[in-house]
């Protein structure tokens, strides 16, 4: 009887724990829209974006979110950014007009004083401080005065919100941190709204207290963006303090992420952050990517950036350039790179679009190029990546600037074109120089506002 008993005890146990339910690791996000004739919403954070579909019948959208990092996220629906905290396993409910964005989002779930919060927050801001360029306009004792005001009342509306306490410690860090970072960027801003380029704060001017964020809280670096972006212009200023005139500020600044930063989440972050971008423009390709291999420990994306290298390598000095195939060109007709290269005459090509203001700017000075360098051994070319449904604006933007030179028009962009997208071009305007074989001679040649470095490199190639 005693062994029956053992027995049936036994069984029971057992199926006691299969039946126990595994610890919830999800949330479920969901919502009702008015006035949204979208199919997706986007849900963006830091290192995250993901596309949640919206049924328009129902006016609703509802998606289930596992492995979330707990922090803040941005919901895009249609013209409308809705700020919202999401946990790991909260779920969470919000009623929102996509159009009327003075009526407030309502929101509904365990993180809904966190998100009522956020909500009161950004209107705060508008309030109290009014726009940036009116901000930083303001004299130095204005800015102060405005700035402990805006500051002030954000830790009172925090107290005063019902926060869970692990939130409520760190959204006060975070109104420290974008108190610092005003602090930071109001001598530079004050400047260029002024047109004073000699503009300095008072020896009275409050700039020790930057210097007082720990520059090694991952938790803070996922939960807050004003605590990135610090971090960010702190690496700047030291980065810039140690580069010599003639020294490379991409390699410096990724000595300066090993040096300053201990964090290992925060290190990795920022040395893939610059070198997503950097490694496309170096003009130490090699030695880049040799000092990111050796500061990252991140195998993912370590493997990411070995594989834009690798594509890069294809484009270094010496290599043929890849080809662009009948393009249509401003004075009629269709032209190729194979057009322009075998007839003794260097290309120097201009990478724009219509739409790109730093584009723009350097159209003037690229004419001036063209002007001295008439009749010599070199081509410009000016390739537009403009979408087809521009073409009429290129044209008129070529007529309204008098722009000279060869003018080819894609009708792609250079996400799109397989020539950009070969010289992995991410940011305009992007100048591409190649000798009369066909060769890359610099696959990120100089622009025209940098005269200097490229005449010199012009008379180094007899030019």
């Amino acid at each position: 009887m005693k062994k029956l008993l053992l027995i049936l005890f036994t069984v029971s146990l057992v199926v006691s724990c299969e039946k126990k339910e595994k610890p919830k690791d999800y949330l479920v996000l969901s919502g009702e829209v008015d006035n949204l004739r979208k199919r997706t919403i986007e849900l963006t954070g830091h290192n995250f974006e993901k596309k949640i579909r919206f049924d328009r019948k129902t006016k609703t959208f509802l998606d289930t979110l596992t492995n979330i990092t707990p922090g803040h996220y941005v919901l895009k629906i249609g013209k409308r950014p809705v700020q919202v905290y999401l946990s790991s396993i909260d779920d969470l409910k919000l009623i929102v007009d996509a159009k009327k964005r003075t009526k407030d989002p309502v929101f509904q779930g365990p993180t809904a004083n966190i998100n009522n919060y956020i909500t009161e927050k950004a209107k705060k801001i508008g309030i109290v401080l009014g726009n940036a360029s009116k901000l930083f306009s303001m004299n130095e004792e204005e800015f102060l005065s405005k700035l402990d005001e805006y500051k002030s009342i954000l830790e009172d509306l925090a107290k005063s919100s019902q926060l869970p306490q692990d939130y409520l410690d760190k959204e006060m860090r975070n109104i420290h941190y974008e108190f610092a970072l005003a602090l930071e960027n109001y001598q530079n801003y004050h400047r260029i709204l002024y047109g004073d380029d000699e503009f300095v704060v008072s020896n009275q001017f409050p700039s020790d207290i930057p210097k007082d964020v720990d520059l090694n809280n991952s938790g803070d670096y996922i939960n807050s963006k004003p605590y990135r972006d610090l971090i960010k212009k702190r690496l700047d200023e030291v980065t810039n303090k140690k580069n010599r005139t003639d020294g490379d500020f991409d390699l410096s600044y990724l000595e300066s992420v090993h040096t300053e930063i201990n964090d290992t989440l925060i290190k990795n972050d920022l040395l893939h952050k610059a070198a997503e971008k950097q490694i496309t423009t170096t003009i130490n390709l090699k030695e880049y990517f040799r000092k990111y291999n050796s500061y990252s420990t991140n195998a993912k994306n370590k493997a990411e950036i070995s594989d834009l290298y690798n594509k890069l390598k294809l484009t270094a000095k010496g290599q043929p350039s890849p080809k662009f195939e009948k393009l249509e060109n401003y004075n009629g007709g269709k032209t190729s790179l194979d057009d322009l290269i075998g007839k003794g005459k260097y290309v120097y090509i201009d990478v724009w679009a219509t739409w790109c203001g730093f584009c723009k700017k350097e159209i003037p000075l690229l004419k001036r190029f063209e002007q001295q360098f008439h009749d010599k051994n070199i081509e410009f070319v000016s390739l537009s990546v403009d979408r087809p449904a521009s073409k009429e604006k290129w044209k008129q933007t070529i007529k309204d600037r008098e722009m000279s030179g060869i003018q080819l028009f894609a009708g792609k962009t250079q996400e799109e074109l397989q020539f950009t997208k070969d010289y992995l071009i991410k940011g305009l305007p992007r100048f591409i120089l190649i000798d009369p074989d066909g060769k890359i001679v610099n696959a990120n040649a100089p622009r025209p506002s940098r005269s200097e470095e490229l005449i010199k490199l012009f008379e180094e190639l007899d030019i």
